[in-house]
């Protein structure tokens, strides 16, 4: 209970708000000794697929022995997902030991949510000594409190709308905050396609220096074959080699994921330790990509088109915005799923687009559970309700929870396709513990 009681009031500090600058988070990590410094860092940007990103960066190089942080938001079930050792979530009783100053700390100086846990993540890293640690952007990048890092490697994911009170109104203008996070004489591997974003980061890149790649000049990653249990195998084509990786992280979207894991292998490859054999053999074909066929397994990494369960199938996502609903359809239907239509469980914050994620979801669905998971930004369940009704969905039930809403869902026998929020995924989880 004393752990929950901190916990809540760290959680009462995101509704201060979001607040750009880096200065609060420079002076809680100052007060720590600059623990983010003591380690080589992998930084990562993007509007989607960051957090797969992350997963798949931590999974190659636990894969090699290293030891990984891994710093991803939001979380699903727990806090303690935020933060992890090579899969392992922080302990409760090391949470408890480095939020309660750091909370004092922030403050003084009207410190949010974030910034408190980004500096508990980057000195619990300190002490558990890892190589190397992946820390995904919250938002934005060039004033987001993980920019105070001095990475070894940046990475920029895709862009899209999103948070544009905070980010601007026009694609260009979110890059342009992404790509604060390119570091003078630092790598950076870009996975945006578009030529007009492309430019932007380029812009970037030469004006402070530091080189670049383009994930779509270096290789081609193509899905070949969907497997029904939502894992894929993909061809990948570099300079100079051939040959496939098996994830379980499936669909068109997380290809180009692959594809950007790929390009950063020679990068990250530095970290690792070699023989003088190994190092006059360099750039040479190894199974270093094996561990993203175990993704969830090494790095606890949930939630993206997962598979709850296969008769009937329960599929759990964490799609949120109109890109990522369209790779969630996708993959369905490219998986086997396009025999089906599903009992969808629906839930979404009241500032994401949720007509064109309906639009979206509109094939896959057989009836729609309208729902709103507990949180001050969810649309209500009418709201989604009404519009669902504006997209024809056929049959549309509302419900007073999500759990209800699942529980209505599963007791069809149908398919079940549960969606739209992190938050939804939260609470859906919940109802599959008891």
């Amino acid at each position: 209970m004393e752990l929950q009681a901190l916990l809540d009031e760290l959680f009462a500090m995101t509704f201060v708000g979001i607040k750009p600058g880096l200065e609060r988070i420079e002076m809680l990590c100052a007060s720590l000794g600059d623990p983010q410094d003591t380690y080589p860092v992998i930084h990562v940007a993007g509007t989607n697929g960051k957090g797969s990103l992350c997963a798949m960066i931590a999974a190659v190089l636990q894969g090699a022995g290293l030891r990984v942080g891994l710093y991803t938001s939001p979380h699903i079930e727990r806090f303690n997902e935020r933060i992890r050792v090579n899969g392992e979530q922080i302990a409760d009783v090391d949470v408890a030991r480095l939020a309660r100053p750091l909370m004092d700390a922030a403050a003084t100086v009207q410190g949010t949510f974030f910034e408190v846990t980004t500096a508990m993540a980057f000195q619990y890293f300190a002490e558990k000594r890892v190589d190397v640690a992946v820390i995904e952007t919250g938002l934005g990048g060039r004033l987001d409190a993980t920019n105070i890092v001095s990475p070894m490697l940046t990475v920029i994911t895709s862009i899209d709308y999103d948070h544009m009170e905070y980010l601007g109104s026009t694609l260009e203008s979110i890059a342009n905050e992404k790509a604060g996070i390119i570091k003078a004489s630092t790598p950076c591997v870009i996975a945006e396609p578009r030529r007009e974003l492309r430019a932007v980061f380029e812009a970037r890149c030469l004006q402070v220096g530091a080189p670049f790649l383009f994930v779509d000049d270096e290789v081609h990653v193509d899905v070949d074959t969907f497997h029904p249990d939502l894992s894929m195998t993909v061809s990948v084509i570099t300079r100079d080699d051939r040959f496939y990786i098996t994830t379980d992280l499936c669909g068109v979207h997380q290809a180009r994921t692959v594809a950007t894991v790929v390009t950063c292998w020679p990068t990250l490859e530095q970290l690792l330790p070699r023989t003088a054999d190994e190092a006059d053999s360099a750039g040479g074909h190894r199974a270093w990509y094996l561990p993203l066929a175990t993704i969830t397994a090494l790095t606890g990494h949930r939630g993206r088109i997962q598979l709850l369960q296969a008769d009937p199938p329960i599929v759990l996502d964490v799609a949120h915005n109109p890109a990522s609903m369209v790779a969630l359809v996708q993959t369905l239907l490219a998986c086997g799923y396009q025999q089906h239509t599903f009992d969808v469980v629906f839930g979404v914050m009241a500032d994401k687009d949720a007509s064109v994620m309906m639009d979206a979801l509109f094939p896959l669905v057989r009836r729609l559970h309208a729902c709103a998971p507990v949180y001050k930004r969810a649309m209500p369940a009418d709201g989604v309700a009404q519009i669902a009704a504006e997209h024809d969905i056929p049959t549309i039930t509302t419900h007073e929870s999500v759990v209800d809403a699942v529980r209505a869902a599963v007791a069809t026998q149908a398919p079940v396709l549960i969606c739209g929020s992190f938050y939804v995924a939260e609470e859906a989880l919940s109802y599959f513990r008891t």
